[in-house]
């Protein structure tokens, strides 16, 4: 019953969910469907009935279902005000407005709308009868729930005022609750989506749920094993944050496990007063659960939201564990189990900026290929690649245990970092890692050899960030196929400057083939004997736009690496058969033209057609026109090549092999293919007077061309020493600054008419 003392009055009226009794752990589990609603407080402000009518002595009486109900009292509208401001969650208020109070009520009444602003709060008022008009009015104008005549106020009729104020008030609360309980789905459901590993997913979830929740404190998600289904924590806070990886039936006791085992197998959740545990799952498929120890028993709200959320909680984990898979695919190599590159470089920076950089360490980074796998794949198939892959990975991680990181980061590459001390270390890395290919065990020897080019670069000498570092190594790399001979190359800046100037020179050149940039000038070939010109060599030269002339060994190498030899090689070729064409229709009908092919053009299908269609537009004749090829480009394919030499020779182009005695070649190809002159190169000629060895290579060239019933033609000539020495080896042609430099195609003509030198026979040339 509720007592008057002072000037306000708190009666207490708790309508309780359990006997009064303290629950035992197994009744505090047994499952309920939610907690009792929290309690709703009425004011009653500036009230005075009469005794005889007087209802404070009866308020216990007030019953609104299951609801807790808590009166306040307020002897007037100021301290009405104070107890508004401390309590904003009252639910109702009460105000007799009517005669001298009526001002001060009202007032209370704009104050709780306006400076207040709560819109939530039902109000009831009490006073004096009116016309219907001024009491529509005061309802419309303070969002009035009810009003009442004073003097005919009595218990039923407060409390069916109280009752119809209280359900519009819960109908409003239910309302805001779920307009936020959707926003704070909505919020988690959009942070869950952000989460891209499981673990983080699983520990945002328990984050979330114990905002929700408030009186939580242990909890824990776990997630069943893909192939035993057994339940493992993935995640847990307060007494289960060191519980991750555990089995759960090794982190919670028996009665408690049983109920989670009794939740997956209904895929339903439970609610109890201390136990939550929520079951998510998918078709029927279970995909984790959520623990939680509350404490207290949930309010229906908290159930509601926690199910909601659970219901979310499925795709947002599908969601977390597509990209872990995806971020397994990214950053680790299937087949070998290394990992991959952007993990590779990943670790590097890691280590640089956690332990090399802090602890002055000195790190190698080394990028190596393996040169020639494709063949391997074409030749034995990609099984056969696959097992050499696999084996180099676990040969690699035995001889480097301590590498920072080892990864595939290519077909057939791979990176190695790790730290070193000394430079004896450090030289000796591409030497162990050149070892593996050397040595290989026995179970490998069906494999072929295969040979691994290795670029490295160290911090903090060549760079301080990964990024650099193996860009640098691809430096390396990229001087090893310029330069050739070693299996291994370590970064400096003169090799960076000599790429960078390459990369210029490529673009350079690929611009000056758009503007004409390059031009043909043309070396005559003379006959030692007659003192006639027999041919000339069609030689490429770049101008570029500063005037500056390129030389050909600076920019074909380029050119070669780049691919636009191939179009650079066409030009020439046709540039070269319409000057010829353009001779002989001055009349020159007696000596050749020589062009060079690179082995891009000389590997092209279309080969043969080519010259035929290039013969055809220039209207050059097949007899004016020879071919010069190294023995390297004759023995890429010696049989293709063999087919093409007679299919041209039957058409009438002549063949000769350029700089022979440099490269490699097999005499019983040579003897079959129809070449009717070797070159010897510039090399050899330079010092046939002073070196004995190059003298006796030119004499055996000499003797063989002679042999095969083949010309031999000397380039490089330079002196007439060289021309006496040729000339009594019984090699009759040559070509060289000693007869003429290279000219320009108007030139030629009138040199070839007036030579300026006769034959070697009068002991003199000029």
């Amino acid at each position: 019953m509720a007592s008057v003392g002072g000037s306000t009055v708190c009666v207490n009226i708790m309508i309780r969910s359990v006997d009064g009794q303290m629950p035992t752990l197994s009744a505090s589990r047994k499952q309920r469907p939610f907690s009792p609603a929290p309690q709703r407080k009425i004011l009653l402000v500036s009230i005075n009935i009469p005794k005889n009518n007087d209802p404070y002595g009866s308020l216990d009486t007030f019953v609104f279902g299951h609801v807790p109900v808590v009166f306040l009292i307020a002897e007037n509208a100021n301290t009405a005000a104070d107890m508004l401001e401390a309590h904003p969650d009252i639910a109702v208020v009460i105000v007799d407005v009517s005669g001298e109070k009526g001002e001060s009520g009202l007032a209370l009444v704009r104050k709780l709308r306006t400076e207040l602003d709560n819109r939530t709060i039902r109000i009831v008022l009490l006073g004096e009868a009116t016309a219907p008009g001024e009491t529509q009015n005061r309802f419309l104008d303070y969002d009035v729930s009810d009003y009442r005549d004073i003097s005919e106020i009595n218990l039923p009729k407060l409390f069916t005022s109280l009752t119809i104020a209280l359900q519009s008030y819960e109908r409003l609360v239910t309302e805001e609750d779920n307009k936020q309980s959707l926003q704070t789905i909505l919020d988690i459901t959009r942070e869950l989506y952000g989460v891209r590993s499981v673990e983080d997913f699983c520990l945002t979830i328990l984050t979330q749920l114990k905002v929700i929740c408030k009186n939580v404190e242990d909890c824990f998600f776990a997630i069943p094993n893909e192939h035993t289904g057994e339940l493992s924590v993935t995640a847990g806070k307060g007494g289960y944050v060191t519980a991750n990886k555990q089995r759960v039936k090794e982190v919670v006791d028996e009665e408690l496990f049983g109920m989670i085992l009794g939740a997956t197998v209904s895929r339903e959740n439970i609610f109890t007063d201390v136990v939550s545990i929520l079951c998510i799952s998918r078709d029927d498929k279970l995909k984790g659960v959520v623990v939680l120890e509350n404490g207290a028993p949930l309010t229906f709200l908290e159930t509601r939201q926690m199910e909601l959320i659970c219901a979310n909680i499925t795709l947002g984990l599908e969601n977390a564990d597509m990209f872990e898979e995806i971020k397994r695919l990214a950053f680790n190599d299937s087949l070998t189990g290394l990992d991959s590159r952007a993990k590779f470089r990943s670790d590097v920076q890691q280590y640089i900026e956690t332990v090399a950089r802090p602890e002055k360490k000195k790190v190698a980074v080394v990028q190596f290929t393996l040169e020639h796998l494709p063949e391997l794949n074409i030749a034995l198939g990609h099984d056969a690649g696959d097992e050499l892959l696999q084996f180099v990975s676990e040969q690699l991680t035995q001889l480097f245990p301590n590498a920072i990181s080892l990864a595939r980061t290519s077909g057939n590459g791979f990176g190695l970092c790790l730290p070193y001390k000394t430079t004896r270390e450090l030289k000796q890395i591409p030497k162990t890692i050149h070892s593996l290919f050397e040595h290989g065990p026995s179970t490998r020897e069906n494999l072929p050899h295969i040979v691994p080019r290795i670029g490295l670069a160290i911090y903090p000498a060549d760079a301080d960030n990964a990024t650099t570092l193996w860009r640098n190594t691809n430096i390396a790399l990229a001087n090893l196929k310029v330069r050739n001979g070693s299996y291994f190359c370590f970064y400096n800046s003169a090799i960076a400057n000599d790429i960078n100037a390459r990369v210029e020179m490529n673009n350079a050149l690929r611009t000056g083939i758009g503007r004409k940039d390059l031009s043909l000038k043309y070396q005559p070939q003379v006959d030692l004997d007659t003192g006639t010109i027999i041919g000339v060599e069609a030689l490429i030269r770049w101008q570029r736009e500063a005037g500056k002339f390129v030389a050909p060994n600076e920019f074909i190498p380029v050119a070669e690496s780049s691919g636009l030899i191939a179009p650079i090689s066409e030009w020439v070729l046709q540039e070269a058969c319409r000057q010829r064409r353009a001779w002989l229709d001055e009349g020159a009908d007696d000596f050749r033209v020589a062009v060079n092919l690179s082995l891009s053009i000389f590997q092209n299908d279309d080969f043969v057609d080519l010259i035929r269609k290039t013969l055809k537009v220039t209207g050059c004749p097949p007899r004016l026109l020879e071919l010069e090829v190294t023995e390297s480009v004759i023995m890429e394919n010696p049989e293709q090549t063999l087919r093409n030499f007679r299919e041209l020779r039957d058409l009438g182009v002549s063949f000769a092999i350029d700089d022979f005695g440099t490269g490699y070649s097999s005499l019983s190809y040579l003897r079959q293919l129809p070449v009717s002159a070797l070159k010897i190169d510039k090399t050899f000629i330079d010092g046939l007077t002073e070196n004995g060895d190059d003298a006796a290579i030119a004499q055996t060239v000499i003797s063989l061309g002679r042999s095969l019933g083949m010309k031999v033609l000397a380039e490089g000539v330079e002196t007439t020493d060289q021309v006496e020495f040729l000339w009594s080896a019984k090699c009759h042609q040559a070509q060289g600054f000693l007869f003429s430099r290279p000219a320009a195609a108007e030139e030629i003509l009138p040199f070839i008419r007036n030579p300026g030198f006769t034959t070697f026979t009068q002991k003199s040339l000029f």
